[in-house]
């Protein structure tokens, strides 16, 4: 009978704590919305209200896409992937339906998590893995946009767990799979089709399948569309999806912040009325951003961390940012505190970034309920939104350490030449 060693009976127990304390968390989410019962737009469940209404529409002969409802910030702007998954289940009761969304939301956002642990875990000790899949459960679940993502019944969890299993099928050489879970992402909201930016990173290989994939599995949207009601309905579907760009809502896009801080925007006072100040700040957002991306995709040797780093540049050149998206830092988050636990050093840069990672998450997670729309803070916090996002971003990119990362696909090789 082979004895453990002293390592591998830690790194046991340490699974053991990870498994129980990610069930625990799990549970104790569903509980804190198994009571709602969803009966509008507006308020907790309603974003999942507006999905299942489309898809009620659809199953009474109407399109899902109302444009009234879209004028009063409440309209279903997707393509009809999402009304048409509900479909089989829109004349269940609203409490009953609520209650598995929310569980598969919560699966989901486990889900996103290990496939982001199992791209990135590879150089981790026996008893590290579990240290690493603690944290990642930990700021995942009790996240404050993660609670906005529940609490509103939005689709971001479903989202973060394709653009993951992109991310894995590309660093598995599986470049068709990669493109096709993108363009999944992008049928469950059409924004994340600018992920498919990471694409064009140079030294990317198999572009070409890449590209195919996402082709063929972006060409399911309008095929509905047109199965659904004809060319008017596709012509819906991109009218809205163009329409949506203009939602009042706060947000820390580049397009955002100068509009809440130099403009009567509705959404706080501004700190000064200018037109001019406006636009020149915007442009100014803007040419940084991009600047960003364009280190991401010809700099960034590490093909996980350009993925979310181009991720997160497309996330801030959106007309609208919303708090949840913050929500797809984490992986940056993740990659760095998993590179310091590979080789714990309290003295070199990887710690010095997985610490500003840190408090990224300390200050979102304590701050993010409180910007209201009426909030004196909102520009403030709104500001530090894009600028945390965007330095951790920057510095995540000059200093991806390249010999790491080989020696990560070494341990990786290693490991599959052993098991086989």
């Amino acid at each position: 009978m082979k004895t453990l060693t002293r390592k591998q009976v830690i790194g046991g127990a340490l699974w053991l704590l990870v498994f129980a304390g990610t069930a625990y968390m799990a549970v104790r989410r569903y509980q804190e919305f198994i009571n709602v019962v969803p009966n509008g737009p507006v308020g907790i469940s309603g974003d999942f209200w507006t999905f299942l209404h489309a898809s009620r529409a659809m199953s009474a002969g109407r399109s899902p896409y109302s444009f009234s409802e879209l004028a009063q910030g409440a309209g279903y702007v997707y393509s009809a992937f999402i009304a048409l998954l509900l479909l089989p289940f829109c004349h269940a009761g609203n409490q009953h339906i609520w209650r598995i969304w929310t569980v598969l939301s919560i699966v989901a956002v486990v889900v996103f998590g290990v496939l982001v642990m199992m791209a990135e875990s590879c150089a981790l000790g026996t008893w590290r893995r579990p240290l690493l899949a603690g944290f990642i459960m930990i700021t995942a679940l009790e996240f404050m946009p993660t609670t906005v993502e529940f609490t509103s019944g939005q689709t971001d969890s479903f989202v973060l767990m394709a653009l993951a299993a992109a991310v894995l099928a590309s660093d598995r050489g599986r470049a068709a799979t990669s493109g096709a879970f993108i363009g999944v992402a992008a049928l469950i909201k059409t924004w994340p089709l600018g992920a498919a930016i990471s694409l064009c990173r140079r030294g990317y290989s198999k572009r070409r399948r890449a590209l195919t994939g996402l082709l063929i599995t972006l060409l399911i949207a309008p095929i509905l569309a047109l199965i659904i009601g004809g060319t008017s309905e596709l012509v819906d579907f991109i009218k809205v999806t163009v329409d949506a760009r203009n939602q009042q809502l706060p947000n820390f896009s580049v397009w955002g912040i100068p509009k809440v801080l130099f403009s009567n925007s509705g959404f706080a006072r501004p700190e000064l009325v200018s037109t001019p100040l406006r636009e020149l700040v915007t442009v100014a957002l803007a040419v940084w951003v991009i600047g960003l991306l364009v280190l991401v995709l010809h700099w960034s040797d590490s093909l996980v961390l350009g993925f979310w780093n181009a991720t997160a540049c497309v996330i801030l050149l959106l007309p609208v940012s919303h708090f949840v998206y913050t929500m797809f830092w984490l992986p940056i988050l993740w990659i760095w505190v998993g590179r310091w636990l590979a080789a714990p050093r309290f003295n070199d840069l990887v710690f010095f970034i997985s610490a500003i990672m840190a408090l990224w998450w300390l200050v979102t997670f304590n701050t993010g309920m409180d910007y209201g729309l009426s909030s004196p803070f909102l520009p403030t916090w709104l500001l530090w939104e894009f600028l945390s996002s965007g330095t951790t971003c920057f510095a995540s990119i000059p200093t991806a350490n390249l010999k790491q990362d080989r020696a990560r696909r070494r341990s990786f090789l290693v490991d599959h030449k052993t098991s086989a």
